[in-house]
């Protein structure tokens, strides 16, 4: 209609000769430079010196310019935000703040994600301190100061390490700022849930998705953790609402800034870049509804913008052994791993035992909705350019966060059900929330009401009865977390009863040490610097020397040795100070009394100086575990 309007109606400028399009020019010139200069120009480990030098600036100016584009935007959009009555709005906030408190008071604040969560505190820490984007690999205090001697460049894109970094520019290093901006994010992706759906449907039904996402486990473990799952949430959130907004009405200022909040997404998960695909087909689609081209300076700008983005990926695509494949295996992406990987998601969205993480009620009802909702779409999708924009950006993302999943099913470590590979599934919780809210309204009527209060307290008793117990217990099941908080609070403990600097020798990975400002060498380093150890033994350089090891079971008859991997030379003489049983091991912190003095260097064994090269090229030789 659209189009045979401006046929019958001609424009009084239709026989001026069009313009070259010269801002189109420039955004093709600089998307051509950007992918030359991030993928082609530059060698694997030039492009880890670029980043870690500059990385911190780039992706600086890109938020200083998103806070700008956006608060150009947000005013005018919270005012078209629906009007709600005085119950509706209670109700509403108290929902969200009763979601929120229950996960704070369910769920200790504690490392949820052994290693991942490690190397974004101790990234924060540099970024803070130098302005380099690199994890801790060696830091001493020195005459007071606890300096950075050493750092390598993390695979993990750092947008949150960023964020965390400035809250410690404002409130000193402190651990509990990235757990404190997690804690903060929940309320906010709730509120965004909230009026995601609220586009959507009504009030009602818009509370059964917010119950149904906001009375998950999966959520209530991240908002009190130290990862980055949190914040890739609310900025996927943010995008899609700020892409509604410009199909809404196409201008330059909403498509600012939608494609700066695009680039920041891109660079806060790995998979998040996927995003920029349905990012870019609404903005063509804008372009089309709004009869002409829209390229602001930060449309022009973008590809530029994600130079870093794309000099990270040439870094870790071009460093195997970051890639962490298990023994055999040579790709991280494979077809093998399909079947498998769809069984494990099958178990986690719709296990009832409450050890997962997961909330059975959106296995339950959100899987049926999502295949109503899919069909519906599929039916019209031949209408797509007469649909709602509320309609085609919600399809879009939708098939985009689907896209999502369907890559990690390709993954070799995409099992949903492995506490550790669980969080990737956020984002389509959501999806299943948003399908659940629309199929209310998909009843008649008359019914709505009741059936949204069915969806309701469905969300409500599957996280009374399986999903409080995944907040309590989810925790516990990593023995190995524990066993590092156990051995930190006996630390801090002793240094509150008698201060001053410890020296930590252990075989477990130093960052978490380092991200708390304690002295440690890992004991793979020890066995070959014990002549320097003893000196600043002898010297009282510390107020003691600490070793980490570990006591496994012999067999089935009973008795425990020692993890050769924690074994220190026999002039190592070691005084026990406490241990603690884990599972089946033994955990013990012992103390140096002396390291006699030997006529020749300790060896070192091969596996040992294999170890210690590995750990001098990438930081902890035991840091694994992220997609």
């Amino acid at each position: 209609m659209q189009g045979m309007s401006e046929t019958n109606h001609p424009s009084p400028r239709s026989d001026q000769p069009k313009r070259f399009p010269l801002r189109l020019a420039l955004f093709g010139a600089v998307s051509v430079v950007s992918v030359a200069f991030g993928f082609l120009a530059f060698s694997v480990n030039d492009s880890r010196i670029l980043v870690q030098r500059y990385g911190y600036y780039s992706i600086a100016i890109t938020f200083a310019w998103a806070l700008v584009a956006m608060s150009r935007v947000v005013p005018e959009w919270v005012r078209n935000w629906p009007r709600l009555s005085r119950k509706e709005l209670i109700t509403l906030v108290m929902t969200i703040v009763g979601l929120t408190a229950v996960a704070l008071m369910t769920v200790p604040y504690t490392y949820k994600v052994l290693y991942d969560e490690f190397v974004l505190q101790a990234t924060t820490w540099v970024l803070h301190e130098s302005r380099e984007v690199g994890a801790i690999v060696l830091g001493y205090e020195i005459e007071g100061t606890f300096s950075t001697m050493q750092t390598y460049l993390d695979k993990r894109p750092f947008f949150f390490a960023f964020l965390v970094s400035l809250i410690h520019d404002l409130t000193g290093y402190r651990e509990a700022n990235a757990f404190f901006l997690n804690t903060a994010l929940m309320p906010v992706a709730l509120g965004f849930v909230y009026l995601l759906a609220r586009r959507l449907v009504e009030h009602l039904a818009a509370m059964a998705t917010l119950c149904g996402f906001g009375a998950l486990s999966l959520l209530a473990i991240q908002a009190t953790g130290a990862g980055m799952e949190m914040l890739n949430l609310v900025m996927l959130l943010l995008v899609i609402h700020l892409a509604l907004w410009y199909l809404d009405h196409p201008d330059e200022s909403r498509l600012a800034a939608l494609v700066l909040a695009a680039v920041l997404l891109a660079q806060s998960r790995y998979e998040s870049s996927l995003y920029v695909a349905p990012v870019a087909l609404l903005v063509l689609e804008g372009w089309r509804r709004k009869g002409a081209l829209i390229l602001p300076a930060a449309a022009v700008l973008a590809p530029a913008l994600l130079i870093p983005y794309a000099l990270h990926n040439t870094y870790l695509s071009g460093t195997p052994l970051m890639w962490e494949l298990r023994e055999g295996e040579a790709s991280r992406f494979s077809i093998v791993y399909l079947a498998d990987n769809l069984v494990h998601a099958a178990q986690f969205f719709f296990n009832f035992s409450g050890k997962l993480t997961n909330s059975w009620w959106l296995g339950v009802a959100g899987f049926p909705a999502l295949i109503w909702a899919i069909w519906i779409v599929g039916k019209n999708v031949r209408q797509w350019r007469v649909a709602s924009p509320t309609s085609l950006g919600v399809s879009v993302f939708g098939a985009a966060i689907i896209a999502n999943l369907g890559l990690l099913m390709l993954y070799y470590w995409g099992q949903l059900d492995d506490a550790i590979v669980s969080r990737l599934s956020l984002p389509f919780t959501v999806l299943l929330a948003l399908s659940i809210g629309w199929a209310v309204t998909q009843f008649p009527k008359k019914w709505h009401r009741s059936v949204a209060l069915f969806a309701i307290g469905g969300a409500l008793f599957s996280y009374w009865v399986s999903g409080l117990v995944g907040n309590a217990m989810h925790w516990t099941l990593n023995q190995q977390a524990r066993e590092i908080a156990w051995e930190i609070d006996t630390v801090e403990a002793a240094v509150a009863r008698a201060p001053g600097a410890r020296l930590i020798l252990t075989n477990k990975s130093a960052l978490i040490w380092l991200a708390k400002h304690s002295d440690l060498i890992q004991i793979v380093r020890a066995r070959a610097r014990g002549e320097a150890i003893g000196y600043h033994l002898d010297q009282h350089t510390f107020k003691e020397i600490l070793v980490m090891q570990t006591y496994r079971p012999v067999g089935p008859e009973g008795g425990f040795q020692l993890d050769p991997l924690d074994r220190l030379p026999d002039n190592f003489l070691l005084e026990p100070v406490i241990e603690r049983r884990f599972g089946s091991h033994i955990s013990r912190i012992s103390r140096v009394k002396e390291i006699l003095p030997v006529e020749k260097p300790v060896e070192t064994d091969a596996s040992s100086a294999e170890l210690i090269s590995k750990s001098e090229s990438m930081g902890s030789a035991t840091d694994t575990t992220e997609l």
